[in-house]
C-alpha cells in the first residue's frame, strides 16, 4: 500500500474550520496576528507517516507540529493564485473604494449599484444570526437552479452540483452556528444572487455564488461583493477571501493576491522519506508543464472535445429595435407578473437597463405571440423579436 496520504488544508479549512494537527501556529501575513494554534495540551496528536496537504495559503505563515523524527518539505504549487480583499481600515465602505480603487474602478461600481437600484424593486438581506428551515431550504433550491443554469450553459461540472446533499447540511449546520452567512439580493421579492459565505476568525470567505442569468447586464456579481464588503466593514473583518480561480471579477476587486503551496510532511524513514521525494517531484513536474502552457492546452483541448448540451444550453434569442410611434391602444398588455412576461423578461431587464428607466414606468403589449412584442417606456418605444 502506497504511505502517502493527501488531504486539501484549503477545503477543510473553509468548509469545517479545522486545521489540521501537523500546524502548531499561523500567523496572518497581512497583518501579523496569530490566526491559529493549537489547544494545550492539544486535543487531537499527529499521526504522520506521510501526508500531503495541498492548497495552503500563502496568507498564512505556519509553524509545524514537528519532532526530531519528522520534516516538512515546502513545494510551491504554479499557477494556483487567491484573490482576497485586505481590510486595512474600518471605514464606511465609499471611503474604503476611494483609499483602495482607482476612479474609473469607483465609477464603474457605484454606476452598477445606482443603475440597478434605480431600474429595479430591489432589497437586500445578509442572513448573518441563523436561519428557519422553510427559508433555508427555499433559498438552497433556488441557488441549486441558478447553478444548474449557469454550469449548462458553459457546458462544465460543478462540485457543489454533484455533491449538492453534502453542502445543503453544512451549510445549514455552519449557518445556525453563526459560522457561515447568505447575501441575497431580491427583486419583488423573489431572490435573483445569493452568496454564502463562511466565517473564521476574522476572516470572511465568498464560498458559493449564482445569479438569475435574466438580470446579467446589472453586473449582480459586482454589487454583492460591493454589499459584503459593506457588511463586512461594518462587523471588523480584516480579510475578504475570494478563493482560487482565474475570474474576471475576482481580479478586478482583489487589492490582495496571494500563492498556494503544498507541505509534504512525513517521517523520517526511508518508506516515508522516498514517497515525499516522489510526490514532491510529482508536484514540480506539473509546474513544469504549467509555465510552458502545457496543462491550459490540455484543458482548451478537452473543452474543444466535448459534446455540446443543446437542450440546456440554449437560451432564448431575441433581438430589440427602437420603432416609430407605434399604434398600441388595441394591444393586449402583459402582466409583469405573468407567464408570458416571463418568457421575454430577459431581453425586457436588458432593455430597462439600457434605458435606465424603473421597471414600473414600462409596459409591453403583445404585437403577435409568441414572436412579437412592444415595450413602452417614458424614453420611447422598443419593439422585441423572439428568434424562433
Amino acid at each position: 500500500m502506497w504511505p502517502l496520504k493527501n488531504k486539501n488544508f484549503y477545503i477543510k479549512y473553509i468548509e469545517d474550520q479545522y486545521i489540521p494537527p501537523y500546524y502548531e501556529k499561523l500567523v496572518t501575513n497581512y497583518n501579523k496576528r496569530t490566526f491559529y494554534t493549537t489547544a494545550d495540551p492539544p486535543t487531537e496528536t499527529p499521526n504522520t507517516k506521510c501526508v500531503s496537504i495541498k492548497l495552503f495559503p500563502k496568507y498564512l505563515s505556519p509553524t509545524f507540529n514537528e519532532s526530531q523524527h519528522t520534516t516538512v518539505k515546502r513545494v510551491f504549487q504554479k499557477d494556483v493564485n487567491g484573490c482576497a480583499i485586505h481590510i486595512k481600515s474600518k471605514i464606511p465602505v465609499g471611503d474604503f473604494l476611494r483609499k483602495e480603487y482607482s476612479k474609473k474602478f469607483r465609477t464603474s461600481i457605484n454606476r452598477s449599484v445606482n443603475r440597478f437600484e434605480q431600474c429595479l424593486n430591489y432589497s437586500y438581506k445578509m442572513i448573518s444570526e441563523g436561519i428557519e428551515k422553510e427559508e433555508f431550504h427555499f433559498l438552497m433550491e433556488t441557488l441549486r437552479e441558478l447553478l444548474i443554469f449557469r454550469f449548462n450553459q458553459r457546458n462544465e461540472p460543478n462540485d457543489v452540483l454533484k455533491n449538492y446533499e453534502y453542502y445543503y447540511k453544512l451549510t445549514y449546520k455552519l449557518m445556525n452556528a453563526k459560522k457561515a452567512s447568505m447575501f441575497v439580493i431580491y427583486h419583488n421579492n423573489k431572490p435573483i444572487n445569493i452568496c454564502i459565505n463562511h466565517h473564521f476568525n476574522d476572516i470572511l470567505f465568498i464560498s458559493i455564488a449564482s445569479f438569475n442569468h435574466k438580470f446579467s447586464k446589472f453586473s449582480l456579481g459586482n454589487i454583492s461583493i460591493y454589499k459584503i464588503l459593506e457588511w463586512a466593514l461594518a462587523n471588523k473583518y480584516e480579510l475578504l477571501d475570494m478563493g482560487y480561480g482565474d475570474l474576471e471579477y475576482k481580479r478586478f476587486w482583489s487589492n490582495y493576491t496571494y500563492a498556494y503551496e503544498n507541505h509534504i510532511i512525513y517521517t523520517k524513514k526511508w518508506n516515508y522519506s522516498l514517497a515525499a521525494n516522489i510526490e514532491a517531484s510529482k508536484i514540480k513536474f506539473k509546474n513544469f508543464l504549467k509555465s510552458h502552457n502545457v496543462v491550459k492546452k490540455m484543458d482548451r483541448l478537452a473543452l474543444l472535445l466535448q459534446k455540446p448540451n443543446t437542450a440546456l444550453n440554449n437560451g432564448t434569442q431575441f433581438t430589440i429595435e427602437d420603432v416609430t410611434p407605434y399604434d398600441y391602444e388595441n394591444l393586449p398588455s402583459i402582466s409583469l407578473d405573468s407567464e408570458a412576461f416571463e418568457f421575454i423578461s430577459k431581453a425586457v431587464y436588458d432593455s430597462i437597463f439600457l434605458q435606465s428607466v424603473p421597471i414600473d414606468t414600462i409596459t409591453v403589449f403583445e404585437i403577435k405571440a409568441p414572436s412579437e412584442y412592444l415595450l413602452v417606456s417614458p424614453k420611447s418605444a422598443k419593439k422585441i423579436t423572439v428568434q424562433q
